[in-house]
């Protein structure tokens, strides 16, 4: 099965072949909105996360197959914004002693 990855700095879809989903229809993403942070998610957050092994096999303008997600959220968000907490409240425990 094909899959198609935005690549936000290069602005082109990167395309995966991996193993799909079984069954005839493969249903929807898991996602579930059931809390009120859920409704409204961008596209990367909910799409199906790319399977293990996939493989990439070019890139293109337009989306090819299913629209998936490296890791279930984009690059922009992730371990940077712990770090970020984690140093302010380093700095806040120095001066706060």
């Amino acid at each position: 099965m094909i899959y198609s990855v935005f690549d936000h700095n290069r602005g082109v879809y990167d395309y995966y072949e991996g193993a799909g989903p079984g069954g005839t229809h493969a249903g929807s993403p898991a996602l579930s909105p059931t809390r009120s942070q859920d409704v409204g998610k961008a596209p990367v957050h909910a799409a199906w996360r790319l399977p293990p092994g996939a493989k990439r096999v070019g890139s293109g303008e337009f989306p090819q197959g299913s629209i998936a997600s490296l890791s279930g959220v984009d690059s922009a968000s992730g371990g940077i914004p712990f770090l970020g907490y984690a140093a302010i409240a380093y700095l806040a425990w120095r001066f706060l002693r």
